[in-house]
């Protein structure tokens, strides 16, 4: 897998970071022609739990998506704020929800134990930064589904 400009690739089996990730992924989002960055925390594509801290930019447009029925996903607000909406069957918006970090007083955590749920992360602040888990290994072609917009 090729490693785009906007992704880091950690590789250490232990590893810290402070807040100069934070401005780091910034950064990149700001170049990014998609307006996001991340950090990979697991090292392989393989591993069972996938792990991001992601920079997602206002202006970033993150496609309605779904994932297989036997993969969890959840999100943890670091810093900033998030829309998040999710799908009916029919694709209708059945719920938007206003997420935050802990300080804001929102909801700050989210998690979809069965993957086969539309939704839509989209960030409502300038920049939201959270962290991101998946239930691996992950395969772009058969664990993201994207919404048509017809």
């Amino acid at each position: 897998m090729k490693i785009k400009p906007n992704i880091i690739q950690n590789k250490k089996t232990i590893c810290f970071y402070d807040k100069n990730l934070i401005s780091v992924l910034k950064k990149k989002a700001k170049k990014a022609k998609n307006k996001r960055s991340r950090i990979l925390l697991h090292t392989s594509s393989k591993a069972q739990v996938q792990e991001m801290i992601i920079a997602l930019h206002k202006s970033s447009d993150v496609p309605a998506h779904q994932h297989p029925s036997n993969k969890s996903e959840s999100y943890f607000i670091i810093e900033g704020k998030m829309q998040l909406e999710i799908y009916d069957k029919s694709g209708k918006v059945k719920k938007v929800v206003q997420m935050g970090s802990v300080n804001s007083g929102k909801p700050f955590y989210y998690r979809m134990s069965k993957g086969n749920s539309w939704h839509k992360p989209s960030a409502t602040s300038e920049f939201c930064i959270y962290h991101e888990t998946f239930a691996g290994p992950f395969i772009k072609s058969k664990d993201v589904k994207l919404k048509n917009n017809n």
